[in-house]
């Protein structure tokens, strides 16, 4: 371990009414202590009985450790004293780092020549499947934080190895504590996608079939931007008075019946009449008649072709287009769930492009943050390029995390979406 690398230990079963300077003084008799730091409570300030003491050195810590864990008890205390290396400390002195993103036939002699440039390991895992082939992602811990930091520096995102077409991911390994958070949000995700399904399907939308968190800004191009999952592609007119019904209805005629929509009455803006709306979309000879297509998103997210009018003759004439994004044949276009947040549409389209020819690649984001949702779509000109990249991404190590990868649901009636 690097000199100067301090080490937190945490220590129970501390007399209240001793003071910081007290403590030092006392653990100064085992080891070197830097400081003690007395836990107190935020609306008190009195000392809930416990305190952290820094150490210079693992050594030294490990000397305060064996000289008073349930060894000496201080004046004042019903019980010994309780010491021990404060939570995620000994994970952060191991200096490990995660590794991916490595080809599935790599050798422990192959990743250890290439890291050993920037120190000395201390130990090497690539974790590999039942045939004994790499899962594509390895743990190696190096002797100081100033090698790991080397090796991250020079190998994350710019070092390829033979046989992969894409570059390794390099970080620091996930503590216990950070395992834990993220468990516990995704837990909380999916509570939040089964309640959300839930919620649909007792009250499915009224203009149509994707919940508002999926809808861009109205555009011109109907209900979604170019470069997405979208509806139609039929360039419409501009939304009369935009503000007042924005991202819900293009401007309708007023032939039709006002009992498509039965027993609704739109919330307009002070000097706005109500309109009727009808049973399909009439936009005139040069614009077919569109209803809203089926869409199937991950965690159940909605599913429905619920339309505005009730007649059966809008549905024999959906829009079979996909707006601005290219799909492939039926069998050539996957859903991937699990795509790490940091990654963009050219991201994984470079992940999956060693498969065959990419007709298109798409992650969702948030529309109001613009992080990442960390699922997407990829669309191939061939279902043998989609069976090969099922074969080879679902499970496959990336970026930390394990994608999963399947074929996208096809509508019954053969519709896009």
């Amino acid at each position: 371990m690097a000199e100067g690398e301090s080490v937190k230990l945490f220590v129970g079963q501390v007399p209240k009414l001793m003071t910081e300077s007290q403590l030092l003084a006392m653990f100064k008799e085992f080891a070197l202590v830097d400081e003690v730091n007395i836990i107190k409570d935020k609306a008190t300030r009195a000392s809930r009985g416990c305190c952290f003491v820094i150490c210079p050195s693992r050594e030294e810590a490990d000397k305060t450790i064996n000289a008073c864990h349930n060894k000496k008890t201080l004046p004042g205390a019903s019980s010994p004293l309780q010491v021990k290396y404060a939570d995620g400390e000994l994970e952060r002195l191991e200096h490990k780092l995660f590794v991916g993103m490595l080809p599935k036939n790599v050798s422990d002699d192959e990743v250890s020549a290439l890291f050993s440039d920037y120190g000395t390991i201390r130990d090497l895992q690539i974790l590999r499947g039942s045939q004994l082939t790499s899962k594509g992602c390895a743990f190696l811990k190096f002797e100081t934080k100033e090698q790991a930091l080397e090796a991250i520096e020079a190998l994350n995102g710019k070092h390829k190895m033979e046989g992969s077409t894409i570059p390794l991911v390099v970080k620091w390994a996930d503590t216990e504590k950070e395992r834990q958070a993220r468990k516990a949000q995704k837990v909380l995700s999916q509570t939040s996608n089964i309640q959300t399904t839930d919620s649909m399907q007792q009250h499915p939308p009224m203009y149509g079939a994707l919940q508002m968190g999926y809808m861009p800004a109205y555009n011109g191009y109907g209900y979604q931007a170019q470069g997405t999952y979208g509806l139609m592609h039929y360039r419409i007119p501009q939304l009369q008075n935009q503000h007042a019904f924005a991202n819900l209805v293009p401007p309708l005629n007023n032939q039709g019946s006002a009992a498509a929509v039965r027993g609704v009455t739109p919330d307009l803006s002070t000097g706005l009449a109500a309109r009727n709306y009808p049973t399909s979309y009439n936009l005139g000879s040069a614009y077919p008649a569109v209803q809203y297509p089926v869409a199937t998103y991950p965690g159940g997210g909605i599913i429905t072709n619920r339309q505005l009018g009730t007649s059966s003759a809008a549905s024999s004439s959906v829009s079979t287009s996909s707006g601005g994004q290219t799909e492939g044949p039926p069998g050539a276009n996957l859903f991937i769930y699990h795509i790490p947040q940091e990654f963009g549409d050219d991201e994984l389209a470079n992940a999956f492009q060693r498969f065959g020819r990419v007709l298109s690649a798409k992650v969702f984001v948030d529309k109001a943050t613009g992080v990442s949702k960390c699922f997407g779509f990829v669309s191939y000109d061939s279902p043998a390029a989609a069976q090969s990249a099922i074969n080879t991404m679902n499970g496959f190590q990336l970026g930390g995390k394990k994608l999963k990868v399947q074929l996208k649901r096809e509508n019954k009636q053969n519709k896009p979406y």
